[in-house]
C-alpha cells in the first residue's frame, strides 16, 4: 500500500543559496499526492503565521515542503 507523507522545511532566503533546516515529518499519513500537497500549504501557512513576523522579515523566511512517498506493507490476518 503506497501513503504519503508531509515533510516541512524552515528556510532563510536571506543569502544567495537558502538555508533550511532539517525536515520536520508531520505525523500524517495520507492516501494520495494530491492531498499531501494541499495540506502542505495548509501547514506551511500556519506554521509561518505562527513566527515571529520581525524575524520572518529580517531572515526572508519560507517553508518548502514536500511529499515523500512511503511504502506499507499489508499485514495478513
Amino acid at each position: 500500500m503506497t501513503q504519503f507523507v508531509l515533510i516541512l522545511y524552515l528556510c532563510s532566503f536571506v543569502n544567495i543559496e537558502p538555508v533550511c533546516l532539517p525536515g520536520k515529518i508531520l505525523s500524517l499519513e495520507f492516501n494520495n499526492y494530491n492531498k499531501c500537497i494541499l495540506e502542505g500549504y495548509r501547514q506551511s501557512y500556519a506554521h509561518l503565521k505562527d513566527l515571529d513576523q520581525d524575524r520572518v522579515n529580517e531572515e526572508k523566511m519560507a517553508i518548502k515542503f514536500q511529499c515523500k512517498k512511503i511504502n506499507l506493507e499489508k499485514k495478513e490476518v
